[in-house]
């Protein structure tokens, strides 16, 4: 019996395993930034070829870690998403700070990451924050996803410590007409596809106030519009709907 030499065979070997080391797919990374003092984040996906950036904007008192560790924000970060946050003054309730927040953030999510926006996801105060900057100088996203959206800042008197944080946002003085979303729907651009998640049992950001306002609006108006309806009040874990959001965000990836 012979033998074939060794030598060339582990060769082979090590030049394999060195193309595979080089192959490797990019680790998830998370990047931190400050942007006129708001803290800002990315959580980035492990891809070379992410679907684009995703700009989350928190509830009332959320800041830049709020709900970025998440399963459901993580679902998109899975799924290629390269997800962007802000502190957006925390509970500005989308006075003319949190706009411009909003547009700091997207300079520079884009520029880190060379991605467009093409998603903003908002959750309760988030979506008076986001909508308010669409009307208002930020370029509005191919897709928009509100969770339990409080649109209309004049009705938020059951929402804890709402009254007094509105008050503070646009110091002691009425909301401006252009800065609350329930009278503008008639100023969103029509080519943005909208999805909401809302309960009908929310006591606090009531639906016929808020989602079902705009909805109707914004159906009215010809713009592409959908509703999952969920249960319960507004805490009601069943508004964070991982397979929802994703099989949503799908649409809008380049």
């Amino acid at each position: 019996m012979r033998f074939r030499p060794l030598a060339p065979i582990v060769a082979v070997i090590l030049v394999l395993a060195s193309a595979t080391a080089t192959a490797e797919a990019p680790t998830p990374d998370v990047l931190y930034g400050k942007l006129k003092a708001q803290d800002v984040r990315l959580s980035i996906p492990g891809t070379e070829d992410p679907k684009g950036v995703a700009i989350w904007f928190h509830g009332q008192t959320g800041g830049v870690d709020n709900r970025m560790d998440d399963p459901w924000l993580q679902g998109l970060v899975r799924d290629g998403w390269i997800v962007a946050s802000s502190d957006f003054h925390t509970h500005a309730w989308g006075n003319a700070k949190s706009t411009e927040d909003t547009a700091l953030l997207i300079e520079w999510a884009e520029e880190q990451t060379g991605q467009p926006v093409r998603l903003f996801v908002s959750g309760s105060m988030g979506a008076t924050v986001s909508l308010n900057a669409m009307t208002h100088g930020v370029k509005a996203p191919p897709c928009w996803y509100g969770v339990k959206s409080a649109v209309d800042p004049t009705k938020m008197d059951l929402v804890p410590g709402a009254k007094r944080f509105i008050r503070e946002a646009y110091k002691g003085e009425p909301v401006p007409a252009d800065r609350n979303p329930a009278l503008n729907a008639d100023k969103f651009p029509s080519d943005t596809d909208y999805r909401f998640v809302a309960s009908r049992e929310d006591p606090i950001v009531r639906f016929q106030e808020n989602t079902g306002l705009l909805y109707d609006n914004l159906a009215a108006r010809g713009a592409d519009v959908s509703l999952l309806e969920v249960i319960g009040a507004h805490d009601d874990a069943s508004h964070f709907n991982v397979a929802d959001l994703v099989r949503f965000a799908r649409t809008c990836a380049g």
